[in-house]
């Protein structure tokens, strides 16, 4: 089964984890968790009212695969999520370029 979501090796999500730490990859059985915190200096103009953003994005582990179904944002301004869908969801993209 492939579901039809933003999706990415798990090899490739390890590789970007292991070299880059703002990310951390969390895998509880078939589920994953990854979390970003915007890090480099093109970020800081873009934070709200100066403090840290955090990306978390939700998925599923098939075949060695990850699929991606929920994308969630936590800034001072609050909790914003998006369910995604389709494997060419837009918030999801930057997938590609991995």
């Amino acid at each position: 089964m492939k579901p039809d979501l933003p999706s990415i090796s798990i090899e490739k999500l390890r590789d970007l984890t292991n070299s880059n730490y703002s990310y951390t990859m969390t895998v509880t059985g078939d589920k994953l968790e990854l979390r970003f915190t915007p890090d480099f200096p093109e970020a800081i103009p873009h934070k709200p009212n100066g403090e840290e953003v955090e990306h978390i994005m939700y998925g599923t582990i098939v075949n060695d695969m990850v699929f991606f179904y929920r994308f969630t944002t936590r800034s001072s301004f609050g909790e914003t999520v998006t369910d995604l869908h389709g494997a060419d969801d837009p918030v999801m993209l930057w997938l590609r370029f991995i």
